[in-house]
């Protein structure tokens, strides 16, 4: 359940309300990753503290352990909706940077692209390469294998393969 902003001033005090306010739009767009990650490191600690305190709270209302200094003001529902409101705030943090680095990478991936064909055009007009002229020319040498050649006379090869033949039908008859 999200929280609008009259809900986040009734839960929290005048400087976490300055750090979940950056988080909002249009405060949220003119931020630039350097704060975002600033403001992403505030709001994790306000996170976890309100999440330990909740805990506490919890426990308190459980009747599993006692009272803490900490955790004395406010009730749990107060400190969960303040967690909640916090890990709404790093939620938004976390998408907006992501955004931010998702564009400086596509920046980065077309800047590549660019030099690389910018490197293609130079070098296809830097090409130099010699007339063919009117002829074919002979191309590459052969290259003789270094194997002993086989030399069978091919009455041999027929031979072979007909006895095969005659052998098969032999026992297929059989």
């Amino acid at each position: 359940m999200t929280t609008g902003a009259a809900g986040e001033r009734r839960f929290l005090n005048h400087q976490e309300l300055e750090v979940v306010g950056a988080t909002h739009y249009p405060e949220l767009g003119e931020l630039d990753a350097g704060q975002l990650r600033e403001a992403r490191t505030r709001l994790r600690d306000l996170r976890d503290k309100a999440r330990t305190i909740a805990r506490h709270k919890r426990r308190q209302a459980r009747g599993k352990g006692p009272p803490r200094a900490a955790a004395a003001s406010g009730n749990m529902d107060h400190a969960a909706r303040r967690k909640q409101i916090f890990a709404q705030a790093l939620k938004r943090a976390n998408r907006q940077l992501e955004r931010i680095e998702h564009a400086e990478a596509r920046a980065r991936t077309a800047a590549g692209h660019q030099r690389a064909l910018a490197m293609a055009r130079r070098a296809r007009a830097l090409e130099n390469r010699p007339d063919p002229g009117r002829r074919a020319r002979p191309g590459m040498r052969a290259n003789p294998s270094l194997r002993r050649a086989m030399i069978l006379e091919p009455a041999m090869v027929g031979r072979v393969s007909k006895a095969g033949k005659v052998a098969q039908a032999k026992r297929d008859a059989g």
